[in-house]
Order: structure tokens, then sequence, then C-alpha cells
């Protein structure tokens, strides 16, 4: 089979990029939602070196395949932000489901080691489906070796219990409320981006630096879908000690939690817990079907709470690391 790669044209390739990644991730890919997401990234990147000679800026490479029809049955991505851990590139490929073995794959796969090595790159980082042994032996043949394990939990909204008194559950003086109950402005959500801020380095496998304030504005609150009620909040008077953040798809009437964390200060209270269970709560009162979370493996306490909810284990991913040599 004769193939081409070549760069993604945008936005002619959104739709059947938007299939290829559909048929891959655990929710529909929409032309709207990868029109939103180019929305926020700059159109031209720019890559450059720290004072070790590591790889550091920010750019996007997105690849596609196509058969001898013109048929786009390959997708394919090298990426990092400008807060990557220097030396580091993200990449991604993407077959068919009806297209394996087409040699797409391989030919994508070129193109980004072609490319890894021209930015200089000395580290390519992939995550790979756990329930997709194919794809996890083409990477270990190229040199790929487990990094960590990131579960996929699900729980079944018609399944769960209320788990008693979550509307107005409170912990000692901790209040449960939603970020629609507080003012508007930025320095409520500065608050909020100061939590995230403090706790995503404790995320196991976390790397690099947190996003600054405006580019989580962008990815957050400034989203045309963000739903302020739907940043669940845990309150010590007038201070943001704990936060849950949802985020609904309403193609499949299901929740997705994009983030819990608790102020290390007041750990082991039971906050991420409440938060949690309000979570159900609310999403079961707006008659969605279920929510999605995805937890690192060493992630014990979070993965315990989720368990204890009756979150049940799906087909999550492996992370896959591989070193390149620099010259």
């Amino acid at each position: 089979m004769t193939l081409v790669v070549r760069k993604m044209i945008v936005p002619d390739d959104y739709a059947a990029v938007a299939a290829i990644m559909t048929e891959h991730y655990s929710e529909e890919v929409t032309v709207e939602k990868m029109r939103d997401e180019d929305a926020i990234i700059p159109l031209t990147g720019q890559l450059d070196r720290d004072e070790q000679g590591q790889l550091t800026g920010h750019d996007r490479l997105r690849l596609v395949a196509l058969n001898e029809e013109g048929r786009l049955i390959g997708y394919g991505h090298a990426w990092r932000a400008p807060w990557s851990t220097p030396g580091v590139l993200y990449e991604q490929i993407i077959e068919g489901r009806k297209e394996r073995q087409g040699g797409a794959g391989c030919a994508i796969y070129k193109a980004l080691m072609s490319y890894s090595v021209e930015v200089g790159a000395s580290k390519i980082v992939a995550d790979v489906r756990d329930d997709d042994p194919e794809s996890v032996r083409f990477a270990c043949a190229r040199g790929f070796t487990e990094n960590r394990h990131l579960f996929e939990s699900v729980i079944e909204l018609n399944e769960a219990s209320e788990h008693g008194g979550l509307a107005s559950a409170r912990l000692d003086d901790i209040r449960l409320l939603t970020l629609a109950d507080l003012p508007g402005g930025e320095q409520t959500e500065r608050e909020v981006y100061n939590l995230y801020f403090a706790t995503h380095p404790d995320i196991p496998g976390f790397e690099g630096e947190y996003m600054w304030y405006s580019e989580w504005r962008k990815r957050t609150v400034d989203r045309e879908d963000f739903d302020r009620s739907l940043v669940l909040l845990a309150c010590e008077g007038e201070r943001i000690v704990g936060a849950v953040e949802l985020r609904t798809f309403e193609s499949t009437q299901s929740v997705y939690n994009e983030f819990t964390c608790v102020d290390p200060a007041y750990r082991g209270r039971g906050i991420a817990m409440a938060l949690k269970k309000l979570s159900i709560h609310i999403a079961r009162k707006r008659g969605f079907r279920y929510i999605r979370s995805n937890n690192d493996s060493l992630n014990g306490p979070m993965l315990a709470i989720n368990r204890k909810l009756g979150y049940k284990p799906v087909p999550g991913y492996l992370q896959m690391v591989a070193e390149l040599a620099r010259d």
C-alpha cells in the first residue's frame, strides 16, 4: 500500500481525525471540541534550549496518513507546552480501527521520530491503552518502556448510593459549595487557581511546571461550556481548601472528574471524600448516566476513595517513555 504522510490541514481534516480519535478515547471527540482546543493554542510555536541544552519552549506537529484512495487512516502528533519538562516531547499515534497493519502507524512513527531528533528532544512520552496489547508491543519494539499506569474508573449513577447528607454536608467548620455560590471576578478565580497551582505537583507522575494563570483561565473559566456550578469547593471561612472540577459531555450524558485537590494542611479530614460524594449527588440530580475519573497507579488515597464510592476500573492507559540520545 502506498501511503502519504503530511501535516494535518485545518479545518479540512477535523472530521476524519475526530472520527479516528473517537475510536481511541472513552468519550466522543467532535469537530467543535477540536476547534475549541485549537483556539487556545498558538498557531506558531517557538522551541528553544535551556542552559543545559535541553529542549524548551512550545510547539505542536500534527500528522495524518492517507491511503492510496486519499482516505485518512492514521493520525499522530508531537507537542510540548511552555511548562513541560525540559527535553520532553509528548507524542501519540492512532490508526483507524479497520486500518491496522496497513503501515500508517509505522509511517507516522518514522516522521515523528525524525522531527524529534531534528528539534533535539531527549525524551518521548506516549500514552498507550492498557487493553491494546498490539500497541504496547509496537511501543516496546521501538525502545519504549512502561513508566506508570493511569487507571480510568467509572461510576454508573443509577447504581450508586447517595451516601447520605450530601447537599448539606459539613466537616467541622468546612462548608461545601460551588464556584457559582461565590462572588465572580478575578479574585475568586485566582484563589481557585492558587489551590490548583499548590496541589498539582502532588499528583504522582507530574512533571514540569503548572500552567500560569492566563493559560488556566483560557482552559477553564473562559470556555464556552464552563459551568461554575460544577466546580465544587470546600471552604473554611473565606479560604478555599478543597475542590473538585467536573466537565460534562452531553453526547454521552456523562461527567468527567477533571481534578480533585485538597490543601495539604487540611488533608486527612475527609474533605476529598465529601466533595466526591457531592459530585455524585449533583451529577445524578442533573440526569447524567455516569462519571469518569483518571488516577495514577501511585495515587493510592484517591484510588481508595473512588473504590469506596463505587467507581469500577475500566481500561486505562500505560505511560510509555523512550530516551533519545543527544549530540
